[in-house]
């Protein structure tokens, strides 16, 4: 009895041994491998709020990036504003400067010398003159004309009219009739100047028809003044 009594206290305690043993390899284990996963958590945690503060310094990059975009945007606007503004100054001086080819409404005059002159005669009477060719000039000018061209010649500011012996100088270019006078403007107004106007109406009434000077007028809806070509200085006569 006493021996069975020894033997089961042996097992009891070799039992309680084996228990503990596992009961304390089990909390090791628990110790050890428990903590991993808040040492990852601590980890990521960590990672995370890099990232945000990287996220939030790279959002002020881009905000301040886009401020400067928009400056030069704005800028850029400007310029080109400028830019658009200068070109269209431009564009209109060039027009009022004769530079430009321009077409409109307007009228298209054909005035030329007598095809015969009688005999006995004074030919001078039966040609056209240059102060005649100025004389239709001056009308269509204050009929409105808006640009003016003879035999293709464009008026601008410095433009003359004048002979040299038998030839007609238009630009500084030697011009024969007959002449083919063409102005833009509103056509019925520039008949109407051309018609009221005492010389240009003497010239194309009575002497036209007493010397036999040819003239053809016609109002066009469109007509095409060539642009000016040549210099824009002023040159006085008789001086080089």
């Amino acid at each position: 009895m006493g021996f069975k009594l020894g033997r089961w206290h042996l097992s009891l305690a070799i039992v309680f041994f084996i228990l503990g043993f596992l009961l304390s390899t089990a909390f090791s284990t628990q110790q050890r491998w428990g903590a991993r996963p808040g040492l990852r958590k601590q980890t990521l945690v960590d990672l995370i709020e890099q990232k945000r503060r990287e996220r939030e310094k790279l959002g002020g990059q881009l905000i301040d990036v886009r401020k400067k975009v928009d400056n030069l945007d704005s800028d850029r606007a400007g310029r080109l504003g400028a830019l658009a503004n200068y070109s269209r100054e431009l564009e209109s001086l060039r027009l009022k400067a004769g530079l430009k080819v321009v077409s409109g409404p307007g009228i298209d005059l054909l005035i030329g010398d007598a095809p015969r002159v009688p005999v006995g005669a004074d030919p001078d009477s039966f040609l056209i003159h240059d102060y005649d060719l100025q004389i239709i000039t001056n009308a269509l000018w204050r009929g409105g004309a808006q640009a003016l061209s003879i035999n293709g010649e464009r008026f601008v500011t410095n433009t003359g009219i004048r002979s040299a012996g038998s030839t007609i100088l238009i630009n500084s270019k030697p011009q024969g009739g007959p002449y083919r006078i063409q102005a833009i403007g509103e056509p019925k107004r520039l008949v109407r100047f051309l018609k009221t106007d005492s010389d240009a109406a003497l010239l194309m009434g009575d002497y036209a028809q007493k010397y036999g000077l040819i003239t053809k007028l016609s109002t066009r809806k469109m007509v095409t003044v060539p642009a000016y070509i040549g210099s824009l200085r002023l040159q006085s006569l008789g001086r080089k």
